[in-house]
């Protein structure tokens, strides 16, 4: 195995093994936005209509992570998250589940505004623009302090080197952030027992909200 594969967290290792088909979250995405044109071509301007169909989206995903139980519960259910919950463990395994549904959100946001999430570059702009979602959501003073703004530039800056070493460098800190929460209790977060109803629903939306913010300029 390659030097490359070996120093990946093992956090996105483990997102890696359940996240979807992207072709299928491409094809459900445009299902929506197409839908959503139908509706309301007549009265509606394109970049209306995809800042509508992209908070459907946020609003759908955001549910979808709120209500998902443990990830002991969901092992049969959910492709490749029984290796994930062997290889891993439970802990890591819940958070690749919550992050599983973040990252799904910002490819079908991206699907949106004009991406094709099925091309690796595309795909690496995705997990980097949630794992800084995550970051900023779980720490109390980022959540306040990074503006629409201020996020998308925080972003374009790690765009500016090799996207892996990006996305590698992002989990890192997202497993350590989430870890770090749920030793101080700020999240009810071990093993099968996925972050919490409000805050998976909260952190998904947030991230929604900033990925929505950077497609709309990018």
């Amino acid at each position: 195995m390659s030097r490359t594969n070996d120093d990946k967290p093992a956090l996105l290792k483990a997102i890696e093994l359940v996240l979807a088909d992207p072709a299928e979250i491409k094809r459900e995405a445009e299902s929506l936005h197409q839908r959503y044109r139908e509706i309301y071509s007549d009265d509606k301007q394109a970049h209306e209509i995809a800042e509508l169909a992209a908070g459907k989206i946020i609003s759908n995903y955001s549910y979808y992570a709120a209500f998902v139980g443990g990830a002991s519960a969901l092992a049969g259910v959910i492709p490749g998250l029984g290796t994930v919950i062997a290889a891993f463990g439970g802990a890591t395994a819940d958070a690749a589940l919550s992050m599983k549904y973040q990252i799904e959100m910002t490819m079908a946001i991206a699907v949106i505004y004009g991406h094709d999430i099925r091309v690796e570059e595309q795909k690496m702009l995705c997990l980097i623009i949630a794992g800084l979602g995550a970051i900023n959501k779980a720490t109390k003073e980022g959540a306040k302090a990074v503006g629409s703004k201020a996020f998308v530039k925080m972003t374009q800056q790690y765009l500016k080197g090799a996207a892996l070493e990006a996305v590698k460098e992002i989990f890192k800190k997202v497993g350590v952030t989430f870890t770090r929460k749920a030793a101080e209790k700020a999240i009810p977060f071990g093993v099968g027992v996925v972050i919490g109803f409000s805050a998976n629903k909260g952190l998904t939306w947030y991230v929604g909200s900033k990925a929505r913010d950077f497609f709309q300029v990018y």
